[in-house]
């Protein structure tokens, strides 16, 4: 079996959406090689199948272009992305302001890309989950494959689980909670707090058993991935002393640090670095061919200037508001945004180079790069996901990149320890945090200032600006309403930091009820 598991596009198990039974596996991880006659006995009966089975697991948050029947493609992009970054407002994919339904905060159930993508695909993953939890029991307690693969890989899915269980619960609130094939697929919604519960649970049991790090595999989760996810789960819960606890856990990572140098940590060249906890893996570079492999990020096609591409430019666009909250000195901006006039931060990018360019800025200043749509696009455009030089534009040979895109790193996490300490009344760690952070991003010392929760809600903003968790850990400070009014002087309306549940899952399931700042809108 490859030891890429970014590449692996067949896998040893299948669900559907619905959470429904093994289907069958590919006879290229499997023994044996007569896959009409597979049971479970089969592909959790040797180490190697059950690790391809869990590499199943993994394949769920990627959903490639294509897109499998009745799923939304491109999940990362249109979904996790859109859902971190524009719910923010600072990102404003392509919609006119004046109409925008981020910033008047009304996601249509039938359409919206954030509430149609993440809902079917973090229920697919779960069902992938269970069933792989299920049977890899079985089979540690059977010793069909060997007790330490099998515990850790016990440890891989329940996590996986868990940030599947995270982004719903982050996204919609109140979920129905799915803990094994056997459960009822019309069931009704869960309280989030029940969801969250549930994450502590088997977060708990996975650091028992993950490692801290791999020789090979470099995308599989980790102890550190593991204790993220509790970290996060107790402070939705209010339990800020045991997050404190699970956050500073991740010191005893052997290889876990901070970057020195912020533009580093989504280098095309950095895959996995030292702050990444949890990245998606993608496959190299490639084209639209028939032959091609799915497993590839087009964010950064998505992403980049029209006026390079030819087409595109309707994921990552952030504001002006963005660039300009950046603090004077402050070296994440020039990883984060470019300005009309500016040149790309990263050394492997001369904007110059690409065909028909004839400057190496994004536009000017008198005649920003707005693609010719100056309502919807602002001129500025976002770093993080523009890293490989190798993707040019849609009518180049290369249009897809194998760079990660990273969901949870370190320095999220210390801002999380600093923000749990502050609740928690323990002022010497929330400050120790907060000041390693903005230390970082000043290359050296920052600028004093005490920590407030106010703070650290405006450096969640800035340090996770373009990922893909912004939005989660500031609706769990349970000042979104205050965070949009005081940074963007927009009204949120109660119950709208959620998104609506997908009118396809509500005519699925009888018994969901949309959410109830939906229900009349």
């Amino acid at each position: 079996m490859s030891k890429k598991i970014n590449i692996i596009k067949k896998i040893g198990v299948c669900s559907a959406v619905a959470l429904s039974t093994m289907v069958g596996c590919s006879e290229d991880f499997l023994v044996d090689t007569n896959n009409r006659d597979l049971t479970s006995e089969v592909v959790f009966g040797s180490d190697d199948t059950a690790l391809a089975a869990v590499t199943g697991v993994y394949d769920g948050f990627q959903n490639d272009s294509q897109s499998d029947p009745g799923l939304p493609n491109e999940y990362n992009v249109k979904g996790i992305h859109r859902w971190a970054n524009s719910t923010g407002l600072d990102f404003l994919n392509n919609e006119n302001p004046a109409t925008s339904s981020y910033l008047n905060f009304n996601q249509d159930p039938s359409t919206s890309d954030v509430s149609t993508k993440i809902w079917a695909n973090n229920y697919r993953q779960i069902g992938r989950a269970n069933i792989a939890l299920e049977n890899l029991r079985v089979a540690v307690e059977n010793e069909s494959i060997s007790t330490d693969l099998g515990n850790r890989l016990i440890g891989e899915v329940l996590t996986l689980r868990c940030i599947s269980y995270q982004y719903l619960a982050e996204v919609y609130g109140d979920v129905p909670l799915m803990l094994t094939s056997e459960d009822d697929p019309f069931k009704a919604k869960d309280p989030q707090d029940l969801i969250f519960q549930q994450i502590v649970t088997d977060a708990t049991e996975a650091i028992e058993k993950l490692p801290w790090t791999y020789d090979a595999d470099k995308g599989r989760v980790s102890k550190a991935t593991a204790y993220t996810v509790l970290g996060n789960a107790q402070m939705w819960l209010g339990q800020y002393g045991d997050a404190v606890t699970a956050f500073e856990a991740l010191e005893d990572s052997p290889v876990l640090d901070l970057e020195e140098n912020f533009l580093d940590i989504h280098a095309v060249d950095n895959p996995n670095g030292k702050e990444s906890i949890f990245e998606i893996q993608w496959a190299a570079n490639g084209d639209l061919a028939w032959s091609r492999n799915d497993e590839v990020n087009i964010l950064q096609l998505f992403a980049m200037p029209t006026d390079i591409t030819g087409g595109g430019g309707f994921t990552g666009i952030p504001t002006k508001e963005l660039y300009d909250a950046y603090e004077p000195g402050d070296t994440r901006r020039a990883a984060t945004v470019i300005a009309p006039g500016e040149e790309h931060t990263d050394p492997l990018i001369n904007i110059i180079d690409y065909d028909g360019i004839d400057i190496n800025t994004v536009g000017t200043v008198d005649a920003p790069w707005t693609g010719g749509s100056p309502d919807t696009r602002s001129g500025y455009w976002a770093i993080k996901s523009w890293r490989d030089p190798k993707i040019k534009g849609w009518g180049s040979p290369v249009l897809f990149g194998g760079q990660g895109h990273i969901w949870l790193r370190y320095g999220g996490a210390l801002l999380s320890l600093a923000e749990a300490a502050l609740k928690d009344g323990q002022m010497a760690k929330a400050q120790a945090a907060f000041d390693r952070v903005r230390n970082r991003a000043w290359a050296g010392t920052a600028p004093v200032k005490t920590v407030t929760m106010d703070d650290i809600l405006q450096e969640y903003r800035l340090e996770l600006a373009g990922e893909f968790s912004l939005w989660g850990v500031i609706r769990r400070s349970g000042e979104a309403i205050k965070f949009v009014k005081d940074n963007y002087d927009l009204d949120m309306p109660p119950g709208r930091d959620v998104y609506p549940i997908p009118s396809s899952a509500l005519s699925a399931n009888p018994n969901l009820i949309q959410s109830s700042a939906y229900l009349n809108p």
